[in-house]
């Protein structure tokens, strides 16, 4: 499923590759990518001649406005989604929605299981306000992320899966980020100190830049340093050499290293 570092990806193939060409037309395959309040014909009659002018992202979701006034479209990639630019205008197969620049070439926004969404919205601020998302987990300084953590209950896995809380971080970046701080996913928010929930942070940081680094390809990390490389390989820990365990943690298969994270008692 799309994490946050694939959000920055996404954005930025929208950035380097639409920015500043006119739409000509839409294609929508499929209304459902759409949502229930917005027909394929008013989707190309609201795009149609417009150009897009800049790019935005806030946890999961990619936004790209149109034109000079106030318009926005709002990306997000449901479970399987992706985008990408294409210059000579030909569609890969689940491009559900396709914008067709005048120019030629064209824009193609991916969604094989049909879980994804595009929408038209006025802002990302007030679209982020109606969404009740938290704060970006990349953009956050510390003390903005440590805040919605103050009165939470619940396992941190499942606080750091919450988009209430921080916006950004799915499961496997969870799992990564919990791991690199040594923190079992199952340990309960009010037993973590403040120095921990700050490591915590670090530790956010950290992988959400090195998964960037690596255009999102969590199996290309640093073996060395990296747990994700090894859940999707020998399962071992990195760090201690032990079989990477599981346990299912606010309804999400967690992994984690039991020599380096030490169960709640």
């Amino acid at each position: 499923m799309p994490e946050l570092p694939d959000a920055v990806v996404y954005e930025r193939r929208v950035a380097e590759g639409a920015l500043g060409r006119t739409i000509a037309g839409t294609t929508v395959v499929d209304p459902l990518i759409l949502g229930d309040d917005l027909d394929p014909h008013r989707f190309d009659e609201v795009l149609r001649g417009r150009t897009l002018t800049e790019t935005h992202r806030h946890g999961k979701h990619v936004f790209a406005r149109y034109g000079d006034e106030t318009g926005w479209l709002a990306l997000h990639f449901g479970m399987t989604g992706s985008v990408q630019a294409l210059p000579d205008g030909e569609m890969p197969e689940y491009a559900y929605v396709q914008f067709h620049f005048e120019e030629g070439g064209g824009l193609a926004f991916e969604c094989p299981r049909k879980f994804a969404r595009v929408r038209l919205i006025d802002t990302p601020d007030a679209f982020v306000e109606a969404k009740d998302l938290g704060p970006d987990a990349r953009r956050a300084d510390v003390e903005t992320f440590l805040e919605p953590f103050a009165a939470r209950r619940g396992t941190i896995k499942g606080r750091l899966l919450d988009q209430s809380v921080v916006a950004g971080l799915g499961n496997i970046y969870a799992d990564e980020a919990l791991y690199q701080e040594g923190i079992h996913p199952r340990t309960p928010v009010p037993a973590l100190s403040e120095k921990d929930l700050r490591g915590l942070y670090e530790a956010v940081q950290a992988v959400v830049d090195a998964a960037i680094a690596v255009d999102a390809d969590p199996e290309a990390l640093d073996p060395d340093r990296f747990m994700l490389p090894h859940r999707y390989g020998d399962e071992h820990c990195p760090n201690t050499g032990v079989p990477l365990e599981t346990e299912t943690v606010s309804g999400r298969t967690a992994y984690y290293s039991p020599a380096r994270q030490v169960p709640p008692s």
